[in-house]
């Protein structure tokens, strides 16, 4: 289950649509209408697959104190520190009204926050610097067996792998394990990130610290990645990073596990087979 969409009211569903698209990256839909109930209202679908649904009613004028019971502001997660601030030195310079200058907060985040059009909090936010360092042992098996659920299969590969982690202060929250099979080639074996860390952009730093470092220093020119068809999160983030799908396995995982994977109520049978060019 993931969260689908949130949804506000405005009086200029026009003007909120093209803010949110414009600067957030947003794609919206054609607009819809009711004009028995008054109602109107756009959809702006952001790249991780959540939804703002921005209506327009012609009995709803007014606007709530901002202080109150209830949703209080719509957050947008960036790679680092440097992007929320120039992303709040973008709305600054655009005339927009600063809520919140930049800052670490006490749960871990960089966070500054403007206001919309309609006086909506908008938080601009990413988590505290996450370190990724080399490890040849101690590997963290709860957060790889996350990602390859029998671990006689992650032996076989870690001593012909390089593994790294993801460090947050002293906690391990994340892991990549990356082997070269050739001249110029190599496969992301596994990738996993702690499920209280998850939604963080900790999985893609993973994955453009392989892509942009160690694929570099290796000299490799193409990266490989497998993922299953029951957990569609994964094939998205990968297919953002430039992986595209060269292939299916079809039953891999029944022929290949000794017992059955369901993620999402969907039994995991199918490998789907990735690769991306990096040279």
């Amino acid at each position: 289950m993931q969260l689908a969409h949130i949804a506000c009211w405005t009086n200029d569903p026009e003007r909120l649509r093209d803010f949110y698209v414009s600067n957030f990256g947003g794609k919206s839909n054609e607009k819809y209408v009711n004009p028995a109930k008054g109602f109107s209202s756009y959809f702006v679908t952001f790249k991780n697959g959540v939804a703002l649904e921005i209506m327009q009613r012609t009995d709803i004028h007014e606007a709530c104190e901002k202080s109150h019971i209830g949703l209080t502001h719509i957050a947008f997660q960036f790679h680092s520190k440097e992007e929320v601030n120039s992303m709040i030195e973008r709305f600054r310079q655009a005339g927009y009204t600063i809520y919140g200058e930049p800052r670490f907060t006490g749960d871990g985040y960089y966070e500054g926050a403007i206001l919309d059009p309609d006086g909506n909090i908008v938080e601009i936010v990413t988590y505290k610097d996450i370190t990724i360092t080399p490890t040849l042992s101690s590997y963290p098996y709860e957060l790889l067996l996350l990602a390859d659920p029998e671990r006689s299969k992650i032996d076989q590969y870690l001593p012909s792998s390089d593994c790294f982690i993801a460090m947050s202060g002293d906690a391990i929250i994340g892991v990549i394990v990356v082997q070269k099979q050739g001249e110029e080639v190599a496969e992301v074996m596994n990738l996993a990130v702690d499920e209280s860390f998850q939604r963080r952009g900790i999985a893609r730093k993973l994955l453009r610290f392989v892509g942009e470092q160690w694929c570099m220093d290796k000299n490799i020119k193409r990266l490989i990645i497998r993922t299953g068809t029951s957990a569609p999160g994964p094939l998205m983030l990968y297919q953002q990073e430039g992986f595209d799908l060269k292939k299916v396995d079809y039953d891999y995982f029944v022929h290949n596990y000794k017992e059955p994977i369901w993620e999402n109520g969907i039994q995991c049978k199918h490998q789907l087979i990735l690769e991306k060019n990096l040279g």
